[in-house]
């Protein structure tokens, strides 16, 4: 019976983050951003059209690939070392038990975030910088003398770019970015603890941290966002990081009895007896 309603919960969670999923996606092929006016001298939106330094390729393979994959070592690893205090078989159930909820939980977080950051897309449609260079308005056109142009005055020949240019608040890349970079520091915070390699750890959260502040810096650079609309996504990213952190936690680190002591992966600590040689001698506590 225990069996039965496992399954059917890890199929509603399935399900659940399957909706979302679709909904977001179909969200980015089937609807129509706000079509907002512009002003004839908005020198905010005349910066030339460039290729994005982190394509959505590259941004999405990194975001997703690496978090997920230290989760998994990071679990595996703590399964190894609990290997030595219970039996292979409670072992595997809880590295499964585990794995499943922290890279589920992430993933979930990933597509609330792309989700999230498309509805104010759409709703919104503040123009990109570069929203000039791509629609190429035909002034001629225009059928009045007003300074704020609503009319459609596009020429330019790839409409899916027009279209694009639309779609500027807030930033993908930096939502995206921020969330995976953020959750994975959280996570390493939560996980792992290296008393001896005291630097190991920030080490880590620096590296997470810096691919994804110079992802948001590049969307500034590459004229594809205004900052405001790389510093909103970055707050919404982040702001998802830590709720799914506390849910993770709730659900996967606190979920420890008092024989493990801790969920966190710590390296033996030795300790020095001292005798009466000079020399001390080292004693280390074995796992």
């Amino acid at each position: 019976m225990a069996k039965k309603v496992t399954i059917l919960i890890v199929f509603l969670e399935v399900s659940i983050f399957a909706a979302i999923a679709a909904l977001s996606i179909c969200m980015r092929k089937f609807m129509t951003p706000f079509t907002r006016g512009f002003f004839r001298d908005d020198q905010s939106i005349m910066h030339p059209f460039h290729s994005s330094t982190i394509s959505s390729v590259v941004l999405y393979c990194v975001g997703f690939i690496v978090p997920g994959a230290v989760m998994i070592l990071t679990e595996g690893i703590y399964a190894k070392y609990m290997h030595k205090r219970k039996k292979r078989k409670v072992v595997l159930n809880m590295f499964l038990w585990n794995t499943y909820h922290v890279v589920g939980l992430f993933m979930f977080g990933a597509a609330v975030t792309h989700l999230l950051t498309n509805i104010p897309k759409y709703t919104i449609g503040r123009l990109r910088p570069h929203f000039m260079s791509v629609c190429k308005p035909d002034w001629s056109k225009l059928t009045s003398n007003d300074s704020y142009i609503v009319q459609d005055i596009c020429t330019g020949p790839d409409t899916s770019l027009i279209m694009e240019a639309r779609v500027s608040f807030p930033s993908g890349h930096s939502s995206m970015s921020m969330y995976c970079a953020v959750i994975l520091m959280l996570y390493l915070e939560k996980r792992l603890k290296c008393k001896n390699f005291m630097l190991v750890r920030p080490t880590l959260q620096l590296a997470a941290f810096s691919m994804a502040f110079f992802t948001c810096l590049s969307r500034i650079s590459d004229y594809k966002h205004h900052w405001s609309d790389v510093l909103a996504g970055a707050i919404l990213g982040m702001a998802i990081a830590y709720v799914i952190m506390v849910r993770m936690t709730q659900v996967v680190f606190h979920k420890r009895t008092s024989r493990d002591a801790s969920s966190s992966m710590e390296f033996p600590k030795p300790y020095y007896h001292y005798s009466s040689s000079p020399i001390p001698t080292v004693i280390s506590t074995d796992f």
